[in-house]
């Protein structure tokens, strides 16, 4: 049976099926928090490489989780308003612990200093969020309004009209805050914000590498050569170039837990399945 991991940030911990969604922040989110910052300049995200400016992805959102423990760990999201940052349902429900507000990083290639930072515990996740198979795993943040500028601006959501599109094919880009090796023993100097250009799969070859449904409203991208998303990446963004603009097709969910660099695909919630759902709360 294959393990399973919501990626949530952690350096050596995997879960298997049968629990998968639950406990995620105190099996992995909690323990790495004190690492990362400690780390900050630390690059994630595996086979990618760094963003050397934030500008090239100022859509892009941390999410540092205070949990109702008062514990803290981490997540990841994507702008796509003034006041709206979409990031993943097990961000603030894993199945065991709760979340009591998030501090959400915009313009800022560090996680844990810099950028403009804003608390808030008005956080919806879908009403159908199953922990058991992962479905609907989506959640709006809402956060007080922000002025856009060269390091902070949302990101296109596709069309109504491309509810049908599943994207196969194209070349998309994940980026986050999370690790870049399954082993990752040294930490080299650099930008923590990291990226990784990645194929959409159809879901049909995509559920040949897993035990659990694979559902409509789910997508992946291809994991050969070791790249893909990676532990402390959840709730960030997929993004590729559709109708000539960078657009936001996917939020990071989850992966294999035999390891982010054994090949297997990544898995995302399918932003064009939630459309009708995010316009509700806009």
């Amino acid at each position: 049976m294959f393990l399973i991991c919501l990626f949530l940030c952690s350096f050596n911990y995997f879960v298997r099926t049968e629990v998968v969604g639950n406990g995620y922040h105190e099996a992995i989110g909690i323990p790495a928090v004190h690492k990362i910052m400690g780390m900050e300049g630390v690059n994630r995200i595996v086979g990618g490489g760094p963003a050397a400016t934030i500008t090239a992805f100022p859509f892009q959102a941390g999410i540092v989780v205070t949990l109702t423990t008062k514990k803290t760990s981490v997540c990841g999201g994507a702008l796509i308003s003034n006041t709206r940052v979409l990031s993943a349902a097990h961000c603030w429900w894993d199945g065991e612990s709760q979340a009591s507000q998030f501090t959400t990083v915009l313009g800022s290639l560090l996680l844990f200093s810099g950028g403009t930072r804003i608390v808030t515990k008005d956080i919806v996740t879908h009403p159908n969020w199953n922990v058991d198979d992962l479905r609907h795993d989506i959640a709006m943040v809402k956060i007080s309004r922000i002025e856009f500028n060269n390091n902070i601006r949302a990101i296109p959501l596709p069309a109504m009209s491309d509810v049908r599109q599943d994207f196969s094919g194209l070349t998309a880009t994940a980026s986050g805050y999370g690790k870049t090796k399954d082993a990752q023993n040294s930490f080299p100097p650099s930008t923590n914000l990291h990226n990784v250009n990645l194929e959409i799969l159809t879901n049909d070859v995509c559920q040949r590498s897993f035990d659990i449904p694979i559902h409509a409203s789910q997508m992946c991208t291809r994991g050969v050569r070791g790249i893909g998303t990676c532990d402390g990446d959840s709730g960030g963004p997929l993004t590729a170039i559709w109708k000539n603009q960078r657009t936001l097709v996917g939020i990071i969910s989850f992966g294999v837990g035999d390891g982010c660099q054994a090949g297997f695909p990544s898995v995302y919630t399918r932003v064009t399945a939630f459309l009708p759902w995010i316009q509700g709360n806009m």
